[in-house]
């Protein structure tokens, strides 16, 4: 038995056929206009899931490069500033050179100490200079303004309880300090509750670790948070996260902290960047020497006319040089690094680019060439279709 094909039938195979060349023909064109292959989600799923891949690496990238941009003038505002104050304390031991030759005396002296005076001045404000709102010697305290023009004894802030806090007693510190490194010292309520019933947990490094977990009733008595430092707490209640910081500074000028200030290179890397106030004008940051107890001994021995405490300062002097220049090659060395992770960085954003273009970009010459055949098979779709709808029963009695 034959199969009949009905008019309905080819109309219809006809039409398909049409739209499904006209499209594959307008998606060529759609290709041409953004000279990409990938333009939705249907052309190629697979493709456009590893170009969204690429394009967050990138976006990484771009983050970690302007990360290394903001330390970079970090760095060199740093290196700037220690620069200046190695030229005072050159300035200061020629000064020291000089009064004690033979032709200096009291009087000489007494000029001088004026002239030692202005450099702990100029000194001072080296040491207390800011890039932007940020202290640049401060540590990880870049909000505080690292150093006094007084020296102070061991001293206990007292203590910030947290924003967010449900403890609404009264915290007293007690003391005396003891400790060799300005500290700050955290307390975290674990177990909320009353007094008697509330457990805690100390931080000695601003919260980075934590010790084990108290004693139910260990509050009661007056928490000894190391090296000398205690918060007495009055009776009340307490949330879960509670928080309670204190801060305490050894004797000296220095106020800020030797903390860190890290930022991400890489993924799952950082870099420190910055140069503490400890490291690089005190004797508690692996230096061996105070410059402003340095510079104050020698003002003194200057005003006192003591030949041999002036001699003293001469070592003094080179002694906080070298501290000083040491840093000064920290900083070069950090910049070294950061410099070699921007290249590093510069050429991963290449390979991330050409392997989105070679994802997602487009043969010119081969989408022509494609273009050109569909537009024939179109025209020819075209062609069909008015014939067949032109046929009538007129045609076949002719």
């Amino acid at each position: 038995m034959g199969i009949r094909i009905t008019d309905n039938a080819q109309f219809s195979s006809v039409i398909d056929n049409l739209f499904n060349i006209r499209k594959q023909y307008q998606d060529v064109m759609e290709k041409l206009a953004s000279q990409k292959n990938i333009n939705k989600i249907s052309d190629d799923s697979l493709g456009i899931t590893r170009v969204l891949g690429f394009k967050q690496t990138n976006q990484a990238i771009g983050q970690y490069q302007r990360n290394i941009e903001n330390t970079n003038s970090w760095l060199s505002a740093t290196e700037g500033k220690l620069n200046n104050a190695d030229e005072l304390l050159t300035e200061a031991r020629a000064l020291a050179v000089s009064q004690t030759t033979g032709t200096a005396n009291a009087d000489s002296r007494k000029i001088a100490a004026q002239k030692v005076q202005a450099i702990m001045d100029e000194m001072l404000s080296l040491a207390n200079s800011k890039l932007g709102d940020r202290y640049l010697f401060a540590g990880s305290r870049s909000d505080v303004k690292p150093f006094e023009s007084t020296e102070s004894a061991p001293t206990i802030d007292a203590p910030v309880a947290g924003k967010e806090n449900v403890y609404t007693g009264t915290v007293a510190e007690s003391g005396p300090y003891t400790g060799t490194r300005n500290n700050a010292y955290v307390l975290k309520i674990v177990d909320g509750g009353l007094r008697s019933a509330a457990t805690y947990k100390i931080s000695d490094d601003g919260g980075e670790t934590w010790g084990a977990v108290s004693a139910p009733a260990d509050l009661d008595s007056p928490v000894d948070l190391g090296d000398g430092v205690k918060l007495t707490f009055a009776a009340g209640t307490f949330a879960e996260n509670d928080l309670f910081y204190v801060n305490a500074y050894t004797a000296g000028y220095y106020k800020g902290n030797d903390g860190a200030l890290n930022v991400s290179i890489k993924k799952d890397s950082s870099a420190n960047y910055n140069i503490t106030g400890a490291e690089a004008f005190t004797d508690n940051g692996g230096g061996s020497v105070d410059v402003f107890k340095a510079l104050k001994s020698f003002k003194d021995a200057l005003e006192g006319n003591s030949v041999d405490e002036i001699s003293a300062a001469i070592g003094d002097m080179k002694t906080a040089q070298d501290q000083v220049n040491l840093c000064i090659a920290k900083c070069g060395s950090r910049a070294n690094r950061m410099e070699m992770a921007k290249n590093n960085l510069s050429e991963l954003q290449l390979n991330m680019t050409s392997l989105i273009s070679a994802t997602e970009d487009a043969d010119i010459a081969e989408l022509v060439t494609t273009f050109s055949m569909k537009e024939v098979a179109l025209q020819a779709a075209y062609e069909v279709a008015s014939r067949i709808t032109s046929n009538s029963i007129i045609n076949f009695l002719k």
